[in-house]
This record gives structure tokens, sequence and C-alpha cells, in this order.
């Protein structure tokens, strides 16, 4: 490795809290990149708590190149560009594998156009989130004990769905779940069981309602005027890195999620699947929410929307 200071100097940001597992992702990513570049690449990695942006601002940084990388899921950047929202689509798919093997390799072409095109980025990295569950304070073990209740959501289709059950919705930065739910801000918030346990919400709360509504399709994507500044060598050796670091992101996902519920469950929460009925119920009265998203946002949308539903059949 070059003892010299590199040629290029990049800032990566993402949402996840300086001690997640996201992030330590991600600083293997840049710490692979630079030694694989020789050192000519340094990317600094900032995670949610060390620069201002909230997730809806992360693609809003990249396209203005106050950062050169930048993850977020889709479900923020949907504010600003719609059709990347597909996958938050009630139960349009809820299988890690059927996703990545099946919905990822027919969407990613529009998805990646899309976001270029409005972003001025290029996607570098795909993965998703396992099940997003809601992980609550008082006891919820079925949809009706939802109804009154405050839960912290991260996009608008969980916002409609909540509605429907009669709760009510408050948006809340990702680094500053934890202190709502130890305040009462907030009854309960949806999120995965890797971050539950990340976050140590056994310590805080004792329930996790298993709706498995949806997944968390995540991107990670760079600048695209950075990366044309990037000798073909570096800009090649970087795609690469990314390519292998996608699959790992992928890898870490699948094992985490198991681990995960295991420990949550050995440190003394309950984790509650939805009975039949209430399964039956869920389904039923959200499946408008993805028709009536799709006919809002045009055709490429209604294209990603089909195209996630067969690939996750």
């Amino acid at each position: 490795m070059s003892a010299y200071a590199a040629d290029f100097e990049w800032k990566m940001f993402t949402i996840y809290d300086v001690a997640d597992k996201q992030t330590e992702w991600a600083k293997g990513f840049a710490a692979e990149v630079k030694e694989a570049t020789g050192g000519r690449l340094n990317i600094r990695v900032f995670s949610g708590s060390e620069l201002p942006y909230k997730g809806v601002d992360v693609y809003r940084a990249i396209a203005g190149r106050q950062i050169e990388i930048g993850h977020s899921p889709t479900g923020f950047i949907a504010s600003d560009l719609p059709v990347v929202a597909a996958m938050s689509m009630p139960f349009v798919c809820t299988d890690m594998h059927k996703f990545f093997d099946g919905a990822l390799p027919k969407v990613r072409p529009m998805m990646d156009q899309a976001i270029s095109d409005k972003f001025k980025a290029t996607p570098i990295m795909h993965w998703a989130m396992p099940g997003q569950q809601i992980w609550s304070v008082p006891e919820v073990k079925t949809i009706a004990d939802l109804k009154g209740r405050k839960i912290r959501t991260w996009n608008r289709e969980q916002v409609e769905t909540l509605d429907k059950l009669g709760a009510t919705s408050a948006s809340i930065t990702t680094a500053e779940v934890t202190q709502a739910l130890q305040l009462g801000t907030v009854d309960g918030a949806i999120t995965a069981a890797i971050n539950a346990n990340n976050w140590h919400w056994s310590q805080v709360l004792k329930n996790g309602y298993m709706f498995n509504i949806t997944l968390s399709h995540e991107v990670i994507s760079a600048n695209n005027a950075a990366l044309a500044e990037l000798p073909e060598d570096v800009r090649k050796t970087f795609m690469e890195v990314a390519v292998r670091w996608e699959a790992k992101f992928r890898e870490e996902v699948f094992r985490l999620d198991s681990a995960a519920r295991e420990a949550l469950v050995g440190q003394g929460m309950t984790l509650s699947e939805p009975n039949a009925d209430d399964a039956k119920a869920l389904r039923e009265m959200t499946v408008e929410i993805g028709k009536n998203w799709a006919e809002a946002n045009g055709e490429v949308a209604q294209e990603i929307l089909t195209g996630i539903q067969e690939g996750c059949k």
C-alpha cells in the first residue's frame, strides 16, 4: 500500500449509527477499496450521527457532491423519486432469496437508470434488510392491539398501513429511535430484527410483532462525476470491490437475521406471529396501496412493481 496521501479522498455516508453492523460493513468495503487501489482512493465512512443528514437527505447530498457515496433505504429516496419505492408496497416481496435471485435482476436496470437520471449517481450495491416488524413497549399480539398506538415509520406505505389499523405514525431519524422509545415519545417502531438486536432494544421493550410486511430494499450509490474523475484502472478496481461487497452485505444479512431473532428471545423478548385471521386481514386491507401507487406513478413504476411481484412468486 502506498505510504503517500491518496490521489482521491471520498466521503461515504450511511444512515446507520457508528456501532451498527451496517456501518462496520461500509468501513470494511472502504478498507478493501483503499488496499485494492494501492492507497490511491481513500473513502472515509461517516455514520448517521456523524453528519447532519437524515435518510431523505442522503441522495440529495450525493447529487450535490457533499458526499461521494451514500447509503439509504429506497423508502427514504422515494420522496424525491417515487418509482424506487416499489419494495415498500405491503407484501410485494417478503422473501430475501426470491428478491435477490428473482426480482432484483428484473428491475435493477430500470431502478439504476432512474437513480442516475435523478441524482447523478450510479448504484454500486443493492441489498435488503429482512422483514420489517413492529417492536413495541406495550404488548402487541394482534392487529387490534395496535389501535391507538404511536409507531415510528420510515416510509409512506407504512404510514398508510398503520392508519388502516387505527395507529398513528411518527417520523424519527434512525439514530434517535431508541431514545424515543425510552422517553415514550413512541410506543414502538418498525424495523428488522437485526436492528432491534444491534440497538439493544431488549433493554427498552419486550415485544416483537412479526408481521413481516416488507423487506427494506437498500441502495449504495456513488456520484457520477466523482466516478468519472477516477482513472480507468482505479474505477475498474473500485467497481470490482463493490461487486464483492454487495455479495458480502447479502451474506451477512442472512446470517445476522436468524442470530438476532435467537438473541432477542434469549434476552427475554416475546416474538409474536400474526394469527391466520390477522395475516389474511393485513393482506386484504393493504392490497390497494400498491395498486394505487403504481397508477399514480406511471408506466415505469408499474413495470418495476410487476417485475418484483413476478420475481418473488
